[in-house]
């Protein structure tokens, strides 16, 4: 069983996506005919979990097996991704159980062996939360706002065109141009053409945000041929030929 659910917990002390009251989680049961099978799937989703959290969420996570005291209550085993934070603290971010039988029993849960005798089934259990979310706000963010990883950021590259002049008749079909050919490499592309914020308004904006890469483009940034491009994650401003 692969589900998604909301939960709810009486959390005293709250805080947002890290530990509320309710919550969405995923989670996952399974069971199987031996202590291996159980413990290979066990395993097996705790390094899914790793490869998604490092790839596509960018953070590096330390994953191994829970102490007995730290164990979740009725397992054989339970196994841990976390992730140190900005504040210095550990962030448990997805866990990974080897139930062994000991629920099988209590519930009556069996099959017919390969020798046609009922046993109990070997369980396990594991599960991820929108605490991920409270983790890549804690990992990536900063006093300006988000910082989204390329792979998950809704909005990969913003253009702002620059309103000066006629802009509209000298920039804005360049920024479209520059829009299209970036969604044709297969990128997610927005192009702020609002004009009630001024370009710094939204600098602003996308920053919060965090779109990974905006594009500047002004009427002196055509004269130039060039365009400018600001990285989220540094800041870094380059200037980049215009890709005509």
């Amino acid at each position: 069983i692969n589900q998604w659910a909301n939960v709810v917990r009486w959390e005293k002390v709250t805080r947002p996506f890290l530990r509320t009251t309710e919550f969405l989680w995923q989670e996952g049961h399974t069971a199987h005919e031996s202590f291996e099978e159980a413990q290979d799937e066990t395993l097996m989703i705790l390094s899914l979990y790793k490869e998604f959290v490092e790839n596509e969420l960018a953070i590096p996570v330390i994953s191994g097996k829970k102490s007995k005291r730290e164990k979740f209550a009725g397992a054989l085993e339970t196994f841990a991704i976390e992730a140190m934070m900005s504040d210095g603290k550990s962030l448990q971010m997805g866990t990974s159980h080897n139930l062994g039988q000991q629920f099988s029993k209590v519930f009556n849960i069996r099959f017919e062996d390969r020798n046609q005798k009922l046993q109990y089934v070997w369980q396990t259990s594991w599960g991820v939360s929108t605490r991920l979310i409270g983790a890549l706000v804690m990992a990536h963010g900063d006093d300006s706002g988000l910082k989204f990883p390329p792979n998950i950021a809704p909005v990969q590259v913003v253009i702002v065109p620059i309103s000066a002049g006629n802009w509209k008749e000298n920039v804005l079909p360049l920024a479209r141009n520059i829009e299209e050919k970036l969604r044709e490499e297969g990128l997610r592309v927005k192009l702020d053409e609002r004009e009630e914020f001024t370009p710094g308004w939204k600098f602003s904006e996308w920053e919060m945000r965090g779109v990974p890469l905006r594009v500047e483009i002004g009427p002196k940034d055509i004269e130039k041929k060039q365009v400018v491009v600001v990285r989220r994650d540094t800041g870094k401003k380059e200037y980049v030929t215009q890709p005509l």
